[in-house]
């Protein structure tokens, strides 16, 4: 079953992640697509900033209480 309830919102990973397009370096933002059960263990589909999307464990990201502004008004 997939969920939607996050997403849309901004995450990073705790460590360094290794995937099959790539490893992800800690504090890799990304947002998340959706969040899945495959064989009994939860996964959530992010598309992170460097252009890749894939899946990884609830434990090995945190999501981001605020990201930091594009710009500031003086």
């Amino acid at each position: 079953m997939i969920d939607r309830t996050h997403a849309g919102v901004r995450c990073y990973t705790r460590h360094l992640v290794r995937t099959v397009k790539g490893d992800l370096p800690r504090e890799s933002r990304g947002t998340i697509l959706y969040e899945m059960e495959n064989l009994g263990r939860q996964l959530i589909l992010v598309n992170w900033d460097n252009g890749i999307s894939v899946p990884v464990f609830p434990d090995e990201i945190e999501f981001a209480s605020q990201e930091a502004p594009l710009f500031c008004h003086n």
